[in-house]
């Protein structure tokens, strides 16, 4: 069987290389298989579409939505809490900002699978609606994600992170900038769920390091830094640290194009096609 052009050092590889029927490894080996992000996996199938992967950087293993395959690949989270209430940003008007309320709500995170970080500026998945006039002058019609915003003087900005229903949790800081800032953020035992209030003169509250003026954001801002739950109890998404100490033990095993990954423990099984592209999680 030919070997498919992969130089990568993860744990799957999604190679047409001789594999055994049945082979269990430790979570940290070298078994070849598994491209670090979704350009790589277009370099070797041209062809592979916009869908769920599963890559590794060889310390974790992880699924991602790639998508613009065709042209710029790039890694996502999906967001599996959406809608007007979850995974939202907002900029509150009043005070010396007149307007009505900028609110941006996201369905999908801009992820940097080397450093596992989001940038925050993505707006690729995110909606916004509302406008306002930052201190009377310059036009607000978006926010980054994780930031609450107000130029009241009293924290009514709002926020929200909703990782639940996900793979990773959030391993990052917050802190408050602008004039005369105040804020909290109100972190979950799990680290899945962030409540995020700030405001001043104007100020705000983010994930640090506070950024200025964070509102009509753009790509480039690579704020908030993720984790693996390392808890295999999403329906839809994977994401476990490889190591000898936190890493599960797992199988693979070939059915006839694809390679069955079993993930111990807690019994997952991801069904992979050649590509790494993830035809279904049982």
């Amino acid at each position: 069987m030919a070997k498919m052009p992969f130089r990568a050092s993860a744990f799957l590889a999604a190679t047409c290389a001789a594999l055994p029927l049945a082979a269990t490894v430790p979570a940290h080996a070298d078994a070849g298989v598994a491209y670090r992000s979704c350009l790589q996996v277009r370099q070797n199938f041209p062809s592979a579409p916009d869908g769920t992967y599963l890559l590794s950087d060889g310390a974790k293993l992880f699924t991602v939505y790639c998508a613009d395959m065709t042209t710029a690949p790039k890694e996502y989270v999906t967001l599996e809490r959406t809608g007007s209430s979850e995974n939202y940003s907002q900029y509150t008007a009043g005070g010396a900002s007149p307007g009505t309320n900028v609110r941006t709500t996201f369905t999908r995170l801009r992820l940097d699978p080397a450093a596992f970080t989001v940038d925050i500026g993505d707006l690729k998945f995110a909606t916004s609606t509302g406008s306002l006039r930052h201190s009377g002058s310059e036009t607000v019609t978006s926010m980054p994600y994780a930031v609450a915003m107000s130029c009241t003087g009293t924290p009514v900005g709002e926020g929200n992170i909703d990782l639940r229903g996900t793979a990773v949790r959030v391993d990052n800081t917050f802190a408050t900038g602008g004039a005369g800032p105040s804020g909290t953020a109100t972190v979950s035992p799990d680290a899945q769920t962030v409540a995020l209030r700030g405001g001043g003169f104007c100020g705000w509250i983010m994930p640090a390091p506070v950024r200025y003026n964070p509102f009509n954001p753009s790509p480039g801002m690579p704020n908030l830094k993720l984790d693996c739950t390392n808890q295999i109890r999403s329906e839809r998404q994977i994401c476990l640290r490889l190591t000898p100490a936190a890493g599960p033990r797992m199988q693979v095993t070939r059915e006839g194009s694809h390679r069955l990954v079993h993930l111990r423990p807690g019994g997952r099984t991801a069904v992979l096609g050649l590509d790494g592209r993830v035809r279904s999680l049982r």
